[in-house]
């Protein structure tokens, strides 16, 4: 049996280099349709304002929901991509990760328009939203834990609380978001302490 396709029906079953390339291609295509997908409410609003000041003035807060979706896609693509670069192929187990974390992406352009058709402060419409990113990044992590054990990744592997941090930061704003709603999807702005805290949790003491 080849390294390229080691019978999928078994239940431990690996695949190998090329069709890991089938699924990655894949995958970037079903992102790059999400990521699209982010901006159309605001497309349709616009083709609804009665002048561009008059849009810019009334969704402030949709066009930060919409940027920080497409930057948190596009972080989510970048680690999902940068994952792939390391495995020599995928388990089945890997595979329906994917597709879990494919459909929480697919899913992101919805929980997006549904944040948008509120006033910005609904906690379910804010909830749904950032709970999606929440289910999408443990998903991610998930995998990458997965592809190590199976002996699929070349990467080493992080102290857990460097490989989780952002994840932890996620459900930070979605507890905030929760309990604060009037803030909006603003509370994603603790996303970014993962730039200080990812180098500082990565050093090892001597």
């Amino acid at each position: 049996m080849s390294e390229d396709q080691i019978d999928d029906g078994a239940r431990n079953a690996v695949q190998g280099e090329k069709a890991l390339d089938r699924l990655v291609a894949f995958s970037d295509a079903v992102v790059a349709i999400a990521i699209t997908l982010v901006v159309l409410p605001l497309v349709d609003r616009a083709m609804d304002a009665e002048s561009a000041s008059a849009f810019f003035a009334d969704n402030v807060t949709g066009m930060i929901s919409a940027a920080l979706s497409f930057v948190v896609i596009a972080a989510f693509w970048r680690a999902n991509h940068v994952m792939f670069v390391h495995a020599r192929g995928y388990s089945r187990l890997v595979s329906r990760l994917q597709t879990l974390w494919l459909a929480t992406i697919v899913f992101l352009p919805v929980a997006t328009a549904l944040d948008l058709a509120g006033p910005g402060t609904d906690r379910v419409g804010l909830g749904a939203y950032i709970g999606t990113m929440l289910l999408g990044g443990v998903i991610l992590r998930v995998q990458a834990i997965a592809l190590q054990r199976a002996g699929l990744s070349d990467r080493a592997p992080a102290p857990p609380l460097t490989h989780w941090i952002g994840t932890i930061l996620m459900a930070l704003a979605l507890a905030l978001v929760l309990l604060f709603p009037q803030y909006g999807a603003l509370w994603l702005l603790v996303l970014l302490l993962e730039i200080p805290l990812g180098p500082l949790l990565s050093r090892r003491p001597r």
